[in-house]
């Protein structure tokens, strides 16, 4: 996975318009248990 930018942008690409407050909601929530779940493979 990209940063959150990146993938921000993609998926508003793919869906052709602005994501609403629950997606971008949901987005955040989906990265940061990315975030967290790399960190806990490294350690």
């Amino acid at each position: 996975m990209k940063n959150y930018l990146q993938m921000h942008k993609e998926i508003q690409e793919k869906l052709d318009r602005k994501l609403t407050v629950n997606e971008v909601t949901f987005l955040q929530w989906v990265f940061s248990r990315y975030l967290e779940e790399k960190k806990e493979q490294t350690a």
